[in-house]
């Protein structure tokens, strides 16, 4: 082994919380959404709105934006985290071969245009070289494993979470009629019913690859303890 094996419980439980604090704070922006589409209708109806509604609105928008960014990013720290440890893991697991450096579990996530497929790549082979059943030393045989269908679903809803954000907020500036905000309100909502679908499917995508590691790391360790030693034979 090239080296020891690090738990990923602490580095799971980081990454769900965040994820759920986003998934809250998703749910929270969608309210002030709701909100603000609620008022442009009356203003389009001819209802009018006083302006303290319409600055209530902006700093509700404010407010949520906020949230969204910082627990974004946030998520996004402690979900690398726990998604570079696994990868390390790896050789701990008895798996050679690998197709990238260590390195790339955290730069492969900020390299314009390869952060499209490199981290799924990445997510693929944590998968394969996990196997509870692969014997200790399985070297390159990992390469042979299946991938399950909810990683490709995670990654997909991920990649078009992401458009899907960068349409709604380009709706933001396209225009300062009531029914240019309605409009991107319901971009938003859109936007932010992906991001939910992808936080939920990456709570899952956590917990199943920390369970098939952790499975992994008992069975290896089963294995090694209970082999005789050569030296010790009579």
């Amino acid at each position: 082994m090239d080296q020891q094996f690090r738990t990923l419980t602490g580095r799971s439980r980081a990454a769900i919380v965040a994820l759920v604090v986003v998934i809250a704070s998703d749910l929270f922006a969608a309210w002030v959404d709701l909100r603000e589409i609620q008022l442009m209708n009356d203003v389009i109806a001819g209802d009018g709105a006083e302006l303290s509604e319409l600055e209530a609105s902006d700093d509700r928008q404010a407010v949520a934006g906020l949230i969204l960014v910082v627990t974004l990013v946030a998520a996004t720290v402690v979900f690398i985290m726990w998604f570079h440890r696994a990868y390390k893991n790896l050789s701990a697991l008895g798996a050679t071969g690998l197709r990238y450096g260590t390195g790339w579990a955290i730069g492969a996530w900020f390299v314009p245009f390869l952060n499209l497929w490199r981290p799924k790549q990445i997510a693929n082979d944590i998968w394969r070289a996990s196997d509870r059943g692969a014997r200790p030393d399985q070297g390159i045989d990992w390469r042979e494993k299946t991938v399950p269908g909810f990683l490709t679903a995670w990654w997909a809803m991920w990649v078009v979470s992401i458009y899907a954000w960068n349409f709604s907020t380009r709706f933001y500036f396209s225009g300062d009629e009531a029914e240019d905000i309605r409009n991107a309100g319901y971009a938003d909502l859109v936007s932010l019913g992906l991001d939910i679908a992808a936080a939920v499917l990456a709570i899952y995508v956590v917990v199943q690859v920390t369970r098939r590691q952790e499975d992994r790391a008992r069975s290896v360790a089963e294995v090694t303890q209970g082999a005789v030693d050569p030296s010790s034979a009579v």
